[in-house]
This record gives C-alpha cells, structure tokens and sequence, in this order.
C-alpha cells in the first residue's frame, strides 16, 4: 500500500513472522531442509532471523516475543510459494530431506502440496499448471511490481 491517505500511512516494507520454539534449531532447519540462509542476524528485544524469499521478508523470532502467542500450529496463516519447478520434483527432493509434506493436490489451474517447519508454520508450494493460472500469476506479479 502506498497511498499515505490511507489509515496506515506510507507503507515502506510488509514482512512475515513466524515465531518458533528454539531459534536456533529452527534456523539449522532452514538451512538444512529448504537451503534459506538468513540475511540478517540480529537482536532487537530477542533474537531473530531474516530471509529474503522472492522479494518478501520472512521472520523467524522466538515464540517469547509475540505479542499474543499462540500454540505452534494452531494458526491459519500460510506463506504462498509459487514456483517454477513441478511440485512433484520438489516435493519428492524435500521428502529425501527429511520434510515431511502434504500430498499433492491437482485443482483445475494448479499444482500444490503444503508443507510445515519445525513449528507447524505453514508453506502452500504452488505451480500454475494451466494457461489460466499462468496468467492469474502474471496480472498478480504485474501488480506487485
């Protein structure tokens, strides 16, 4: 949102976070399992992790600095990845990994399966698998950039 009228102003930056029981297992896990390295390292009041993954910021912190924390998992929010491997290949690499995924789903424009980190925070693998969904993502990708 750039439009300073608004009720929030000018809008710099939107970033997601997703806290974690054990920040240091859950950037080993990163690593391991999704090859993501952190950009930033840092302390603010705790401890925290950022990547960058296709222009938005995920940030990974202790459970401890929520401001109203929940159980692991017990969220809805999901992070959307559309990519441009088959998420069958993908899949298949993260299983050999160790990450555990749903299974792959077929919808009319799309080819998807979810998977969860170490806390049960949630990731939709996502491919337009149609001409339709291609340009669902094209006018969506126009629009944010």
């Amino acid at each position: 949102m750039a439009d300073s009228e608004g009720p929030l102003g000018t809008v710099g930056l939107a970033a997601i976070t997703f806290y974690v029981s054990d920040l240091d297992a859950a950037i080993a896990w990163y690593d391991e399992k999704l090859a993501l390295k952190p950009m930033t390292l840092g302390t603010d009041a705790e401890r925290y992790a950022s990547y960058l993954v296709a222009g938005s910021i995920l940030v990974l912190e202790p459970r401890s600095a929520a401001l109203e924390a929940a159980a692991p998992g017990s969220e809805s929010t999901t992070v959307n990845l559309l990519v441009d491997r088959d998420p069958r290949d993908i899949r298949s690499d993260l299983v050999r990994r160790g990450v555990e995924c749903g299974e792959l789903v077929e919808s009319p424009h799309y080819r998807s399966f979810l998977l969860r980190d170490l806390d049960g925070n949630r990731f939709y693998i996502s491919r337009p698998a149609t001409d339709a969904g291609r340009a669902d993502v094209e006018k969506a990708t126009t629009i944010t950039t």
